[in-house]
């Protein structure tokens, strides 16, 4: 019998094969007995059928007394040290992973598949080198001794070798530096990674091997440091090959990590989890094998519990920004306390490191800001008192309490700490209530706070901003907290007057009428601002004073008062200029006389009248601005915080209507053109005159829009 023409069959492979043949399990005496395959070793052995006959040897081996164990390991060995060819070398390592070895076998094994890795006779392919060395290392896992005989080995390979055998040992050599952690072995990868043939994989090992080490870190400072580097050597892998998911897979999810330390939106978040989605489908899909050794299909799994990670937090960062939960079980054990011990729920590691370094911090500040998150933490940790779980729910909620107690710590904390509990303490400590009605009392202005302030848009946090950072170094408000208050409410007070103004209707409210362009052309009176904003700020206050006389020796609009310090808004209308620079230039003297006896910060609020808002109304960004002004004789300047407000506007639907009778206009004109070189100069004046009181009626009468 022959299975290619010109190869005959030796006579055991024959019984063999007509066993396989007939779905049977073939024994060492089916294939004539241990004898006749013993003398057959050297030639069964580089047969295409060797990796079956040490398969029949191995399952008998296992059968055999101690006494015929030195007979069974010798002919083991024969076979084994006989095999040159790569895909026999391959079956011959799984099938002694996968059977008890006798006593002994294991060690011979080993150092024969040692000799075939360093083999650069030439009598193996790189590829057969390759598979003796994984086989070296299967059976190294084990055992120290054989561990460092393979170290040794790893460490003697140069970068001149053959290709396929450089690549396979770089992986190797990364593999088994995550079991046993030798130093040793990230410098020999760092020498091959200027190695074109095994470049990727010793890049991506480096990676690997970066990532291990800043895990296990437990300084943040030095983990930092080392997280970077792993994360270079990912990219650096993925810029080698074309299709790259494992490295693009560890890039992403460690960007990821960063991103999410830094306060990323949800938003970014989720667009890099579906990348990470993407990269292990095609690892799984397209780089994984059933026959893959054990190794390998732990780190695709490991792969999985970094994907797994990646879909966690990016759900958890939605769930973070909402007010409370809908399903608070849900998102509590299989978000917010599976990201808190990551480490351990998700990548299965067995403590905690650098991981929940990243990740901690953010969610217990963001559950901190959120009294009805914290709320149902307590309720959740009440109802599963004995969860395996509890010990993170106890270890977020005394976060919390850090976070709380080194905010009332601050003496100048612009939070409801300072702004609402000390308030509120005093006027209790005063009244003499009981501590059940002061809870209450506190619940209820703590409440309306906060109620009110959650709609402040980024655009009101960064006119904050750049106002604060503009006087917090003046002495009178970095050491005056009267001061500092009083500037900080009525800032917060205008900025959203400000914003409330710009949004509100005639519809809504016919008090802001003044607000918006008349179809006969009158202009409103500075007392219609004046008159607007004093309702305004006596909804809030009821400090608030209408033109108190004896300031400055002439008269403001609006002043507030609180325990001794007095800061005044000027009211004022402007119909030629609105620049911040001629404000500025203009008012900004009169506005800084009033602070002769107080603190040198003021506000001036200006009613822009100066032209028709044709096309919408400014940002809100671009309306607010403080102006440092200098007065001779003076060391210190005085701040003014100039806003305006937009007057002479128009409704959406106006604003709408115009550009489309602008549009229509064009066109006419153009076909007048045509008919015509000489236009019509008052018919032309009389039709713009007419659309202009057009688009005056429409603002004047209700938005439809």
């Amino acid at each position: 019998m022959t299975t290619a023409p010109g190869i005959q069959l030796h006579p055991v492979e024959v019984t063999l094969h007509a066993l396989l043949s007939q779905g049977k399990v073939p024994s060492v005496d089916d294939l004539g007995g241990f004898e006749v395959i013993n003398q057959a070793a050297p030639s069964l052995g580089a047969r295409p059928l060797a990796s079956e006959i040490l398969l029949a040897v191995l399952r008998d081996a296992n059968e055999a007394s101690v006494k015929d164990v030195h007979p069974w390991r010798d002919l083991i060995d024969r076979l084994v040290r006989a095999t040159t060819n790569d895909v026999v070398l391959i079956e011959m390592v799984d099938a002694l992973n996968a059977c008890q070895l006798p006593d002994g076998t294991a060690n011979n094994v080993f150092t024969v598949f040692l000799q075939k890795a360093v083999d650069g006779s030439g009598v193996l392919t790189g590829y057969a080198r390759a598979i003796a060395l994984e086989g070296a290392f299967r059976l190294a896992a084990s055992d120290r001794r054989m561990q460092l005989r393979l170290l040794d080995a790893l460490l003697g390979i140069q970068v001149c070798d053959e290709s396929h055998f450089l690549r396979h040992a770089a992986k190797i050599m990364g593999i088994a530096h995550s079991h046993w952690r030798e130093a040793e072995l990230v410098d020999r990868l760092r020498l091959f990674s200027e190695c074109k043939d095994a470049a990727y994989e010793a890049c991506f090992e480096l990676g690997m091997a970066a990532l291990a080490h800043a895990l296990d870190e437990p300084k943040r400072g030095v983990a930092n440091a080392i997280f970077l580097d792993s994360l270079q050597w990912f990219k650096k892998a993925e810029s080698l090959k074309e299709a790259a998911p494992e490295a693009a897979l560890y890039g992403e999810c460690l960007t990821l990590l960063t991103d999410f330390d830094a306060h990323k939106t949800d938003v970014e978040l989720r667009a890099r989890s579906a990348a990470i989605q993407k990269s292990a489908f095609e690892l799984l899909a397209w780089h994984a094998d059933v026959n893959s050794p054990a190794w390998l299909g732990a780190r695709h799994l490991q792969a999985a519990c970094w994907n797994d990670l990646a879909g966690t937090l990016a759900s958890l960062a939605d769930s973070l920004q909402q007010v409370s939960w809908w399903e608070p079980k849900v998102v509590i054990e299989y978000q917010v306390l599976a990201a808190y011990s990551a480490g351990r729920t998700i990548l299965k590691r067995n403590q905690d490191g650098y991981l929940e370094t990243l990740l901690r911090p953010r969610i217990e500040s963001s559950i901190a800001q959120r009294e009805g998150q914290a709320y149902l933490l307590k309720c959740w940790l009440k109802q599963n008192h004995e969860h395996e779980q509890v010990p993170e729910a106890d270890a977020i909620l005394s976060g919390i309490d850090r976070l709380m107690t080194a905010d009332a710590q601050v003496s100048r904390n612009p939070t409801e700490a300072a702004t609402v509990w000390a308030p509120v303490a005093a006027v209790l400590s005063q009244a003499r209530c009981s501590k059940e009605t002061e809870r209450r009392a506190i619940e209820v202005v703590s409440n309306a706070y906060a109620f009110s302030l959650e709609g402040l848009s980024t655009a009101e946090i960064d006119i904050f901003d750049h106002c604060l950072a503009s006087v917090e170094h003046h002495p009178d408000y970095r050491d005056s907290v009267r001061g500092a208050k009083l500037f900080g409410t009525v800032l917060l007070w205008t900025t959203r007057f400000l914003k409330n103004r710009l949004e509100i209707t005639k519809k809504d409210d016919p008090s802001v009428t003044y607000l918006f362009e008349t179809s006969n052309g009158t202009l409103p009176p500075e007392s219609a601002l004046q008159d607007d904003y004093f309702r305004w700020i006596c909804t809030q206050s009821a400090s608030g004073e209408i033109e108190p006389t004896n300031l400055g020796g002439g008269r403001a609009d609006v002043a507030l008062k609180a325990t001794g310090e007095r800061i005044v808004i000027e009211i004022k209308r402007e119909m030629d200029d609105a620049s911040f620079d001629s404000l500025a230039s203009h008012y900004a003297g009169q506005t800084t006389d009033y602070q002769n006896v107080s603190i040198r910060l003021g506000f001036l609020l200006v009613l822009d009248l100066t032209a028709p808002k044709l096309d919408g109304t400014p940002h809100v960004r671009t309306l607010v601005q403080c102006r440092s002004i200098r007065r001779s004789g003076e060391s210190e300047p005085r701040h003014v915080v100039i806003v305006k407000v937009p007057g002479r506007r128009y409704l959406p639907s106006g604003i709408s209507k115009r550009a489309k009778l602008s549009d229509t206009k064009v066109k006419e004109t153009k076909r007048r053109a045509k008919r015509t070189k000489v236009p019509d100069l008052t018919r032309k004046t009389a039709s713009a005159a007419s659309d202009l009181l057009c688009i005056g009626d429409v603002s004047a009468g209700p938005d439809k829009n």
